[in-house]
């Protein structure tokens, strides 16, 4: 899945699924260490671009993603053996915990435009969420191809495109005017 992290058209799995949504997180993590290489080399400080930062956490990686890992994926591998309180989904889900933190300390520290906390509590997100992404894509992806069977992989797929249609609708209706303008 070559196309993008939400092209249903051309994914059919869910595992692609989420690893393209991977793929888009650690294209926003390149950037935030981009712009914290220019913070730190003195440039001015652009709260748009962390406030974007803060709306993608909230949005897409919290909100998409980690609802499908954390309401689907995990469930699923949990009912085909795995344990719900220690192994690989219990480390992810308190790594989920983790990276809303480093996300509360980035809006704090930009509130207070506080350009050292800001810096570090962004580095400590980069560094957690790339981890992180290597453990789900070299673990916990690979153990769910081999624990799921091809008709729950089909489930989770469906279930995959529900959850994702369930929260544009629920976007769409928090934010009407957006739409509208542009319609």
């Amino acid at each position: 899945m070559d196309s993008g992290a939400l092209d249903w058209a051309s994914c059919n799995d869910p595992i692609d699924v989420l690893l393209g949504e991977h793929r888009t997180i650690l294209q926003v993590l390149d950037e935030v260490e981009r712009e914290s290489r220019r913070l730190e080399a003195n440039a001015a400080l652009r709260e748009s671009f962390w406030q974007d930062l803060l709306r993608f956490t909230d949005v897409f990686d919290a909100g998409l993603h980690h609802q499908k890992e954390e309401q689907l994926l995990f469930p699923a591998l949990e009912g085909a053996g795995l344990s719900a309180t220690q192994g690989p989904t219990a480390v992810l889900r308190d790594e989920h915990l983790r990276s809303k933190f480093w996300r509360d300390r980035i809006e704090m520290a930009l509130r207070q435009r506080d350009r050292s906390r800001l810096l570090a509590a962004a580095g400590s997100y980069i560094d957690l969420m790339r981890a992180h992404v290597i453990k789900e894509n070299q673990i916990l992806f690979p153990l769910s191809r081999r624990l799921l069977a091809g008709a729950e992989l089909e489930r989770l797929h469906r279930e995959f495109r529900l959850l994702s249609a369930d929260q544009r609708i629920s976007y769409w209706l928090r934010h009407p005017y957006e739409h509208a303008a542009g319609a």
